[in-house]
């Protein structure tokens, strides 16, 4: 048994193995694309092969003891950097100790890797501290650097990599695979996967804690801020419920079909089109304007959120309600 990549990224391993094969394979590898587009495991799958003993074909053969030690979860030529908790910062003690592994011959065959997921949530001092590996790997050693956010990398670390991109999905592929893996649901496969912009894993995430109601509720919470007495305390504390990332996330599917529709009335072509009826209603009462500058404000807040700076969620929720609120008075 080997790991699989999924079928939207057969032309990023085809790219890969060209290079391996004409021994042009880059010391480090960005690989960059939307959160639910399946990095770590196509990472993992191309680690798992270039560590395979056999070697033979297009996949690690599962079977050698190079893939059994992988499977295992004890392959010594494989490293895993990664945040201690999820949303927290990689710190440059953890960059000292891949420096060091970095340095040391392979154990059993021709490669070392190294993946860092998610690069970009290396702390100034960690980014600084992987720049001398960059520019004089080891000669074993590869890494491979997994980002939703490449911009929030360092340019001198993404100019020091070769950068392979996983663009958003919304081809037969992803929708077959979506209704073939995907939880049961009336939900159209389309609407899903739009729903998760062009992420398959991410568009079949979304049943999962009612994130498909979670829409409905963020919609009419806006109308009820339009509304005298609304209680932005109470409205934030439902949407951290949700998670602050979901909510957000979910609230700028929400902004852009609400500018669709201002901008294109009828014609629109919406994501959320099973709710076309509501937002309709809501868009009449905007100011595109300051919808498009809400917009900005909510990206700027997901950012914020996404980020490795532990950052009250409560309080990016509230400051965004805030926000609504402020821009919808000065209409």
């Amino acid at each position: 048994m080997s790991i699989a990549i999924y079928p939207w990224q057969q032309a990023q391993w085809r790219r890969l193995s060209i290079m391996q094969q004409q021994q042009r394979l880059p010391h480090a590898l960005l690989l960059s694309g939307p959160n639910g587009i399946g990095l770590r495991q196509f990472a993992l799958a191309f680690a798992m092969r270039l560590l395979c003993r056999a070697n033979k074909t297009d996949q690690a053969c599962g079977r050698c003891q190079g893939c059994r030690l992988f499977l295992a979860g004890n392959q010594p030529d494989l490293k895993l950097i990664e945040p201690e908790k999820a949303g927290m910062a990689i710190k440059i003690a953890e960059i000292r100790a891949l420096i060091e592994y970095a340095a040391l011959k392979s154990f059993a065959g021709d490669h070392k890797l190294v993946i860092i997921e998610p690069a970009d949530a290396m702390n100034r001092a960690a980014a600084n501290a992987l720049l001398k590996t960059l520019e004089e790997p080891p000669p074993q050693c590869r890494l491979l650097l997994l980002s939703h956010r490449p911009a929030g990398l360092p340019v001198t670390i993404r100019s020091r990599c070769q950068r392979l991109d996983f663009p958003p999905v919304f081809d037969q592929t992803a929708l077959d695979w979506l209704r073939q893996h995907g939880p049961d649901s009336e939900a159209p496969a389309d609407l899903l996967l739009g729903l998760g912009r062009g992420a398959p894993l991410r568009a079949a995430a979304l049943l999962e804690g009612g994130q498909l109601q979670q829409r409905k509720q963020l919609l009419r919470d806006l109308r009820q801020l339009g509304r005298q007495g609304a209680d932005i305390a109470k409205i934030a504390a439902s949407w951290q419920d949700y998670g602050c990332q979901s909510a957000l996330i979910t609230l700028l599917g929400l902004l852009q079909d609400l500018a669709r529709l201002k901008l294109l009335q009828d014609k629109a072509s919406l994501v959320n089109i099973d709710m076309k009826e509501d937002l309709q209603a809501l868009a009449k009462t905007l100011n595109l304007r300051n919808l498009l500058q809400n917009y900005g404000l909510v990206q700027m807040k997901y950012q914020e959120a996404s980020g490795p700076h532990n950052l009250n969620p409560l309080s990016i929720l509230e400051e965004t309600l805030v926000a609504w609120l402020n821009f919808e008075a000065t209409d």
